[in-house]
């Protein structure tokens, strides 16, 4: 059991992933290869949505990822869904998007109460350079 342990690590040893970035909004180029990062999370905490007074039906909400320690700007990609998957929540928009935060707003008319109801998660992946 103990060689085939040691086979299998020997094995994944040389096993590794990698990220590519093609292209990014960074003025200036992009960081170097070895800088680059992928980091994700889940907004679980139904409190912090907001309707928008400058945009009416709308909501919004700010979503912090100081954690990720980008330097700039990510490219960020966002999905929401219902806790139960029962009750259907919007799209979203970015704007104001920084190197630790950033804004989402919803597509369709959305009230802050109606995602606070359907219990809506964010998921978000940012991917940018730490250096």
């Amino acid at each position: 059991m103990i060689t085939l342990t040691i086979f299998v690590l020997i094995l994944l040893a040389g096993v590794q992933g990698d990220i590519k970035i093609l292209d990014t909004p960074l003025i200036g180029g992009m960081g170097h290869e070895t800088c680059a990062r992928i980091c994700s999370g889940v907004e679980k905490d139904y409190s912090g949505w907001e309707d928008s007074t400058a945009t009416p039906g709308k909501t919004w909400k700010d979503v912090y990822m100081t954690d990720c320690d980008f330097i700039s700007a990510p490219v960020i990609t966002v999905t929401s869904r219902g806790v139960l998957g029962s009750k259907l929540c919007p799209t979203f928009t970015m704007t104001f998007v920084y190197s630790h935060r950033f804004k989402l707003y919803s597509v369709p008319d959305f009230t802050a109460d109606k995602m606070r109801d359907h219990e809506c998660r964010i998921f978000w992946t940012a991917v940018g350079f730490v250096c």
